[in-house]
């Protein structure tokens, strides 16, 4: 993925200062570098988990690849919304989480991930690795209560831009 870092503008005190943000945008304008790095990042995650059933893609970029990416692993797509973008289910379970800018939800309705699903979890870029890891933590609090499976090696795997 090294090849495609010329095209991710890092716009430094944005949002807030302090914080430097990593915009994907011109990456996904490229069709091809987009083509590339999506068939390429589809292939490093297959060296990992040989099959995938679902990708928890996080809003809002995270869509974008996410989706394509459970297109070519041929795996479900499951978004992470951001909270209040979702109607309530009782199946929808809310965490919150600290960002390098302050808190925030995410809310994942759990109807959507089978007992022994093999997971990908996906966000457009790394920053600290908070929100990725509130996903990761939603899915051990599933665990913990019995409506998941554990989560045994090659169950689960993390995917960055």
């Amino acid at each position: 993925m090294e090849e495609f870092k010329n095209l991710i503008r890092q716009l430094p005190d944005f949002p807030k200062k302090g914080i430097l943000f990593q915009d994907i945008n011109p990456l996904l304008s490229n069709w091809k570098a987009l083509q590339s790095a999506s068939t390429e990042m589809s292939n490093q995650i297959l060296e990992v988990m040989p099959f995938v059933s679902k990708v928890l893609a996080i809003e809002a970029r995270g869509f974008i690849m996410g989706g394509i990416l459970a297109h070519l692993l041929e795996a479900g797509f499951v978004p992470v919304r951001k909270k209040g973008k979702l109607p309530t289910y009782d199946s929808l379970r809310t965490i919150d989480y600290q960002l390098e800018y302050g808190t925030d939800s995410l809310c994942l309705d759990m109807s959507l991930v089978n007992y022994n699903d093999k997971i990908v979890i996906f966000d457009d870029v790394l920053a600290t690795g908070g929100t990725a890891e509130a996903v990761f933590n939603l899915l051990m609090q599933e665990i913990k209560e019995g409506k998941i499976a554990p989560i045994e090696k090659n169950n689960i795997c993390f995917a960055f831009m």
